[in-house]
């Protein structure tokens, strides 16, 4: 007896690549492969790459600027210190963003900062930083920045590129309306620069971003490292394709319109 949702054709590497291209269009960025930003596409939830990105930087000798507007923030910072960084955090009240201007006078504050890190989007608030300006701050001062755009991709713009983000992660299980289970790190070349450097980063490690440039992008897409979590990504492309042909200005508006009424209506209640 067959099930469509259990004999299912193999993904081959070709289509695994193929979902990779449509996710670099949805971020804004070049195709893989053409010598700018890198993707991963993890077979886990975001808290995956995101773990994978600070331990893939961060080691001792890193000054980390961790920008605290919500809970993920915090674990953020846990996760930085306990790979040995210095960590300086940026706290707001969590019913308020950050400023521009509150990060450039924390890198003031501590010039010898070489890694930020932010939240787009708090799912638990509904508050949105402003990454635009952050990025240029932090592009003059240096540092790497790493963005957890994963509540906000979808409902708000995000173009890790033009921003100067360094390493982005996202998932698909929220504004998407995708699955879970897959997630992905968009790496620019000066973050896979540090992460080679970082001799304390993981290696061997289902948390090594790097494991996986070395044995699928640098190997030419030829052959999967393992197997792929075929439902979640068949169940991605469905929902990246959905969004295209949707058009992003529609699905931003819906959601726009969907936070608007949650507001009016909390505030009516009183």
């Amino acid at each position: 007896m067959t099930h469509p949702l259990l004999d299912l054709t193999p993904l081959t590497a070709h289509h695994f690549a193929t979902i990779e291209r449509k996710v670099a269009a949805l971020l804004g960025l070049g195709a893989p492969g053409s010598g700018g930003y890198e993707l991963v596409i993890t077979q886990g939830e975001a808290l995956l790459p995101l773990e994978g990105c600070i331990r893939g930087v961060a080691g001792p000798g890193t000054v980390a600027l961790n920008i605290v507007t919500g809970p993920y923030g915090q674990t953020f910072g846990n996760w930085l210190r306990d790979c040995g960084a210095t960590v300086h955090d940026l706290a707001v009240p969590f019913d308020t963003a950050v400023s521009a201007a509150q990060v450039r006078e924390a890198l003031q504050a501590h010039p010898e900062t070489d890694f930020v890190s932010l939240v787009h989007a708090e799912a638990a608030t509904g508050n949105t930083n402003p990454v635009a300006a952050i990025g240029e701050v932090v592009r003059e001062h240096g540092a790497l920045l790493m963005l957890d755009a994963v509540a906000s991709v979808g409902a708000e713009p995000l173009l890790p590129a033009e921003w100067g983000v360094d390493l982005c992660v996202i998932g698909a299980q929220k504004a998407l309306g995708g699955p879970a289970g897959v997630s992905v790190a968009a790496l620019s070349p000066r973050a896979w620069e540090r992460l080679e450097a970082n001799q304390a980063g993981p290696r061997g490690s289902y948390l090594s971003l790097l494991d996986w440039k070395h044995r699928w992008i640098d190997a030419g897409r030829k052959a999967l490292p393992h197997a792929p979590a075929q439902l979640e990504m068949l169940a991605l492309e469905a929902c990246l394709e959905r969004f295209a042909a949707e058009g992003p200005d529609v699905v931003r508006g819906r959601h726009a319109r969907a936070a608007a009424a949650v507001r009016a209506g909390l505030a009516a209640l009183g």
